[in-house]
């Protein structure tokens, strides 16, 4: 065997575990989380050659849309975004012309233009697999924040019917629940106090970032108690029953649509099983 073949096989594995990799979200990288967490007096690191580099580059491209919310969200920044972006395009645009280098030293002929055309077509659709990835995982993220945000408002709801104040009422009923929901809500409002302002504010920034517009309405409602004084206990117990709702309907839509969806593969099934029996028959008949 060649050792051009075996080292072009080698580097379209290589390839397709970069992609692989880098369509398989990650944890929450452990500098961010706590540069979120100590956001008074974190400062950020010297970035390195390869920061440097991919900052030009998204710079050099500011039309690019950029999911900050959802990167927000997952805990990721731009720059390793970014990053994977360029390493599933540039793979996408290496895959055919190695397959077709392939193909021409097995003796057969290729012409350039579509190797040309699919490798284009392969590194725009990988070049765009990261946003769909970050949107489908965001999707999900926040979906568990809205049920952990339920939970958080029926304590707060207790801890404002047991006298507590707005303030301690909020910053209390984060310490009490766990999770990396109420995490998030405790960083909030920690970072809010440190930084002097109410804590409705550090809940309406985190939901300005993240993109969870139910967080907001809270922020609202602790904003009125916490200037006007007005009783808050029915109005957190509504917005917790109505979020709960609509968990629900939401829940029985996706088992429904799944549902649906399992017909196509069934169907599927029976075609073919259908084929396997009458194969033999028609085989004999017209043989």
């Amino acid at each position: 065997m060649s050792p051009l073949i075996l080292i072009s096989g080698t580097l379209v594995g290589l390839g397709v575990f970069t992609v692989v990799g880098q369509l398989i979200p990650g944890g929450p990288r452990l500098d961010v989380a706590l540069a979120r967490i100590h956001a008074a007096g974190a400062q950020e690191a010297e970035p390195t050659a390869v920061r440097a580099l991919v900052r030009q580059l998204a710079a050099a491209m500011p039309w690019l849309p950029v999911p900050s919310a959802d990167l927000a969200l997952l805990g990721q920044d731009r720059e390793r975004w970014f990053t994977s972006k360029v390493i599933c395009g540039l793979t996408g645009l290496g895959v055919i012309p190695v397959l077709g280098m392939l193909a021409m030293l097995g003796g057969q002929r290729v012409p350039w233009t579509i190797p040309a055309i699919a490798s284009v077509v392969l590194g725009l659709g990988l070049f765009f697999a990261p946003d769909l990835v970050t949107r489908v995982n965001a999707a999900e993220k926040r979906t568990d924040f809205r049920h952990a945000l339920t939970s958080y408002l029926d304590l707060v709801a207790l801890e404002r019917g047991a006298g507590a104040a707005p303030t301690e009422a909020l910053e209390a009923a984060a310490q009490i629940g766990g999770g990396w929901a109420f995490a998030r809500i405790a960083a909030a409002l920690d970072a809010a106090r440190k930084a002097s302002r109410p804590p409705w504010e550090g809940l309406a920034a985190l939901a300005a970032a993240t993109g969870v517009t139910e967080l907001a309405d809270l922020a609202e409602i602790a904003e009125v108690a916490g200037h006007e004084g007005a009783k808050i206990l029915q109005t957190l117990g509504a917005r917790a029953e109505s979020m709960r709702a609509q968990a629900l309907s939401a829940t029985k839509a996706k088992a429904g649509s799944r549902s649906t969806t399992m017909v196509v593969p069934i169907a599927l099934l029976g075609a073919g099983f259908l084929l396997l029996l009458i194969f033999p028959i028609v085989y004999r008949t017209f043989g």
